[in-house]
């Protein structure tokens, strides 16, 4: 494989290296159930591994000093999640190749016990993982339904898998799900694939360096913090191969391993740490004591009680990843995404923003609210920045809808991962409207941050085929945006709704706009919901009479009628909304309303008017019915016996043009009690 892959005009790479460069990305394989052996020294014949990985990589460090203590206090020098009841018994992978599945699993009941979501006694399936990692279905808003990840040895059970590529598959919402629903080597019906009982709210994703002391002193205290706050982590590790691999890494007795090579060919799940484990207990000493307590896959007759006893130091540890789950009915109802494979190699950090454009269309009809971002990213320490653009009327401009938030939506994240970002307030999308979600990412030295993205690759063993469309992904890139679906590529940004039981209406402020001459009034669109946002688009059909401008502001210019158009998108369609306005004398003067035993009204005699009308409500805020029409335009005062109560009164001017009335601007409602 080639180390560094060009496209999209240079501005999109795989950041792959031979070692470290940015993700981690191993074909992890091993398999259980040959007959038992005789010696020691022949036990890798029982726990068969294969050859296929792919060189790992890792998540860009931040270049501030982080600190290694944690988070309260210092960290323990002996930690085992076994003893607060974190860890779930011991399992058995049998002859398959499935320990990818077995170990972030683990990693996942562990955290859902920690965090009081499900009992010890939790079983989750690693089939119903395995299966539709290789056998993806239609993700129930169906813009994944043409991205695959295929096996290349014919049998799932036998391919193996990645610890971050399966993290990213579980951020489709394509599982979890108990044991008891998809038991262990049998096939599941395609149905279940999105049935599942937990999901996957984020993935916290580390290095593993040891090549030198600092290197290891902060990989050990991330890991270890790690654990502490979500109970367990999955990760890469090689397994003896031969004779000599066993005598040289394993030793039985006291369940200790530390493997010089660096081949990946097996995943575990750290469950946490000792310290104070001698380099002494290794068949070949490591330079410093302590060691990860691990849980393997390989049943409870292998080493202790199914556990072993793996070296800080050892070289093969790799691609760690830790999850934060959550019950199904905890999150929202929707997950729009681009991004089906699960090939976790490609990123770009080109961008000064990403943009994902979806068209809402989750709840049959029916609004939604956009409530979460998700965002996988490829670094610690990093400043995000989120928009959200409503109501697009351009699907080739992710900018040409509304913006929902006045500034974007800012924050940190400490830890690279795919993480979901909740929205300070949600944002009503009405049904078959376009909408995007944009994003910035600024690493530590304020440089743009890598975003993962999703591309189409084919390995000895697997293939990963990314289905991208024009108009769906977008990077803006020296001042401009540029549509990455056009060379085969989507970002991995998300979009988590709620459906809602309501329908939008959207309606003008005023139908029917009455205007003195010279004067002005403001127009606007309005809706039932809130947080609806729209450009609308003014227009008058006759400037001369009345102008609007871009905000809606109408100007009385001349005696007359015209009509103002406000154009804007809803549902994905154009719309249009018409106001009449007719412009006539000056506004009225000296307008004053009594009360008492009548009600009176007056105001100064209008030199323009022909006639004047009044009107009244029992509301400021109520509907006003004509309470007169005066014809002379001297009378300067009116009285009326009403029945008792509170009244508001309001009038406006007229005349008479070519045979229709023109009104002018209403007065303020002023009120009047009647005794």
């Amino acid at each position: 494989m080639k180390t560094e892959k060009n496209f999209f005009s240079d501005n999109f790479r795989s950041k792959r290296s031979a070692r470290f460069v940015l993700m981690a990305f191993v074909l992890l394989i091993a398999g259980i159930g040959a007959p038992p052996v005789k010696t020691q020294a022949e036990a890798y014949k029982q726990y068969p591994v294969a050859e296929n990985w792919l060189d790992p990589v890792e998540i860009e460090e931040s270049e501030e000093t982080v600190g290694l203590t944690r988070r309260g206090g210092a960290l323990p020098s002996r930690f085992d999640a076994r003893q607060k009841g974190w860890i779930t018994p011991i399992k058995n992978q049998g002859n398959a190749n499935t320990c990818w599945a077995f170990s972030t699993i683990a990693a996942i009941e562990a955290n859902l016990v920690k965090n009081g979501k499900a009992a010890s006694n939790l079983d989750l399936s690693e089939n119903h993982l395995a299966y539709f990692f290789y056998n993806r279905q239609k993700d129930p808003i169906g813009y994944t339904e043409y991205d695959y990840n295929r096996t290349r040895q014919g049998d799932y059970l036998k391919n193996g898998g990645t610890l971050q590529g399966t993290a990213l598959a579980l951020t489709t919402w394509a599982g979890v799900t108990t044991e008891a629903k998809s038991p262990y080597l049998t096939k599941p019906a395609s149905g279940l694939c999105y049935n599942s009982d937990y999901l996957v709210k984020n993935v916290y994703l580390y290095n593993y360096n040891v090549t030198t002391a600092s290197s290891r002193e902060r990989t050990v205290a991330t890991i270890k913090q790690a654990v502490l706050d979500h109970g367990a982590v999955a990760i890469g590790i090689h397994m003896f191969e031969t004779t000599e691999e066993v005598q040289k890494f394993w030793n039985p007795k006291k369940a200790a391993y530390y493997s010089t090579s660096e081949d990946g060919n097996h995943a575990v799940t750290i469950v946490g740490w000792d310290d104070s484990f001698s380099k002494n207990n290794f068949s070949t000493k490591p330079s410093v004591d302590g060691a990860w307590i691990i849980k393997n896959s390989y049943g409870t007759a292998f080493g202790d009680k199914g556990y072993m006893y793996v070296s800080y130091q050892d070289v093969s540890l790799s691609e760690p990843v830790a999850f934060e789950m959550v019950k199904k009915a905890e999150l929202y109802d929707n997950n729009y995404q681009h991004d089906g494979t699960a090939n976790p190699v490609y990123c770009s950090a080109k961008g000064e923003w990403y943009a994902n454009e979806f068209i809402a269309k989750g709840a049959k009809g029916y609004n939604e609210e956009l409530k979460a971002v998700g965002v996988y990213v490829l670094a610690e320490d990093v400043d995000y920045e989120i928009q959200v653009y409503t109501g697009l009327s351009n699907a080739g401009k992710p900018t040409s809808g509304t913006k929902a938030f006045a500034s974007p939506v800012k924050g940190h994240l400490t830890n690279g991962g795919y993480q979901m970002i909740e929205l300070p307030k949600a944002v009503s999308l009405v049904a078959g409207e376009k909408f995007a979600i944009h994003v910035r990412l600024k690493n530590s030295s304020r440089k743009n941050a890598p975003i993962g993205a999703d591309y189409s690759m084919t390995a000895s063993f697997i293939s990963f085929i990314a289905h991208a469309e024009k108009n769906q992904s977008f990077a803006k890139i020296g001042g401009k945006w540029q549509d990455a679906g056009k060379e085969g590529i989507n970002f991995r940004i998300k979009a988590y709704t709620d459906a809602t039981n309501t329908k939008a209406k959207f309606s003008l402020s005023n139908s029917n706009q009455s205007l003195s001459k010279g004067a002005s009034t403001k127009l606007s669109l309005r809706t039932n919901l809130s947080n609806v946002y729209r450009t609308v688009t003014w227009k008058s059909a006759n400037g001369k009479v009345a102008s609007v401008n871009k905000n809606g502001k109408v100007k009385g210019v001349s005696y007359g009628s015209t009509t103002i158009t406000a154009s804007f998108v809803e549902g994905g369609k154009k719309k249009t909304l018409k106001c009449k306005v007719t412009v006539g004398p000056a506004a009225m003067k000296g307008y004053t309303v009594t009360g008492g035993k009548k009600l009176n009204v007056k105001w100064k005699k209008n030199q323009k008017a022909q006639g004047y009308e009044i009107y009244y409500a029992t509301r400021v805020d109520g509907t006003y019915k004509k309470l007169t029409t005066i014809t002379k335009n001297s009378k300067k005062s009116y009285s009326k016996k009403l029945a008792t109560g509170t009244y508001y009164v309001k009038m406006r001017p007229y005349l008479t043009k070519n045979r229709k009335k023109l009104y002018g601007s209403f007065t303020s409602a002023k009120a009047a009690v009647i005794e």
